[in-house]
């Protein structure tokens, strides 16, 4: 999260990213890198996130922030609300998966892939040491918006090519 958020946010000139009040610490800290305006909607809030959405120009780059399954509360994200919005006002979408893989899913793909949503998802980053008890993680999305993140975020270069020497 850390890495990904903060490459996407950094490489969309004048991005401005819409954050759950109740994301996990590694997202507030990658959009934190970023250095772009940030606003933060009132968790599973959709009617403030697009009060938000509606108070930015329409054609600044926006990326909505997102989890499927909440760490602390349990609660499950509103994905396809999140996904309408996001369709309406121009905005990528970038959900963490983490406590949603392994457990929900076609073979553990996680929540969005059990409300058939995945496809709606341009950037979808999971954790395997929770549901699947393995080290690392892995982010997911367009050809583009991967290469982006593995072109120019530095997180993922050093620990990439740390691994690449063992």
């Amino acid at each position: 999260n850390v890495t990904a958020l903060s490459t996407l946010a950094k490489s969309l000139p004048d991005c401005v990213v819409f954050s759950d009040s109740e994301n996990h610490a590694s997202m507030i800290q990658g959009i934190r890198g970023s250095k772009s305006e940030k606003y933060i909607f009132e968790h599973n809030d959709i009617a403030h996130l697009e009060r938000l959405l509606k108070s930015v120009a329409p054609e600044r780059p926006k990326l909505i922030a997102f989890e499927s399954v909440y760490s602390m509360s349990g609660d499950f994200g509103p994905i396809e609300a999140v996904c309408d919005l996001a369709d309406q006002y121009n905005a990528l979408t970038y959900l963490d998966e983490t406590h949603g893989v392994g457990l929900y899913g076609h073979k553990g793909g996680g929540y969005a892939q059990e409300l058939g949503l995945t496809d709606r998802i341009d950037v979808l980053q999971g954790g395997l040491g929770k549901g699947y008890g393995v080290v690392g993680g892995f982010v997911t999305g367009s050809r583009l918006l991967i290469d982006v993140i593995r072109s120019y975020g530095t997180g993922f270069i050093f620990t990439t090519s740390e691994n690449d020497k063992k």
